[in-house]
């Protein structure tokens, strides 16, 4: 409701700046008076709940922990630790499910493409081949051997777990917790006052 409501909010603003432009352009009112009008307009907008609108604490989350300025692209983070949240008891099988999508292994494809050099294609392909078979699984360890991946590390023993280069562990983050998917969604939406701007990548 709320996210209605702020895009009531800015349909309003955005009509009477319309309304002011073609009374500038009929000579009907002055620039400066138009100018005064819409700035009292905005003054008045309820700005309190269209912030309230970005503060919401899933987006914050991934915001904060992957996408904010500063963050040390050298420190890999513990998918394990996250999976623990879906099954305390075998969170490897929660990593296992990820690894299952086609889509996940597209994803790391392109991102292996782009920041490693020695990633090997021909491994990945083979494997996106093998999942056609309902009983193949790619584990991780697996991945990170026949590719040559970087963006991902397995480690065994006490402090041991499957890591991830941020932009990696904020793509599983979103899959073990789709709220934050939607939110994240949410958020670009209202940063582009209402609208998804698409463009060719």
């Amino acid at each position: 409701m709320k996210y209605e409501k702020a895009d009531l909010y800015w349909a309003y603003a955005i009509s009477h700046e319309k309304v002011a432009k073609r009374l500038v352009e009929k000579g009907i009112a002055s620039q400066d008076d138009v100018n005064e009008t819409l700035e009292y307009l905005y003054d008045n907008l309820h700005m309190k709940d269209i912030q309230k609108l970005k503060a919401s604490p899933a987006c914050q989350e991934i915001i904060s922990t992957y996408l904010k300025r500063g963050f040390p692209q050298n420190k890999y983070i513990s998918l394990t630790d996250i999976a623990r949240e879906i099954n305390k008891e075998s969170p490897s099988y929660v990593i296992q499910g990820w690894l299952r999508s086609r889509n996940t292994l597209e994803f790391l494809r392109i991102w292996e493409s782009k920041n490693n050099p020695e990633f090997e294609e021909a491994e990945c392909n083979a494997l996106l081949e093998a999942m056609k078979a309902p009983s193949f699984t790619v584990t991780p360890k697996q991945w990170i051997i026949r590719t040559k991946a970087i963006g991902l590390v397995s480690n065994r023993g006490k402090n041991g777990g499957t890591f991830a280069h941020p932009d990696i562990a904020c793509d599983f983050h979103m899959w073990v917790k789709p709220e934050l998917r939607l939110a994240l969604v949410e958020w670009v939406r209202e940063s582009n006052n209402g609208e998804i701007v698409s463009k060719d990548c």
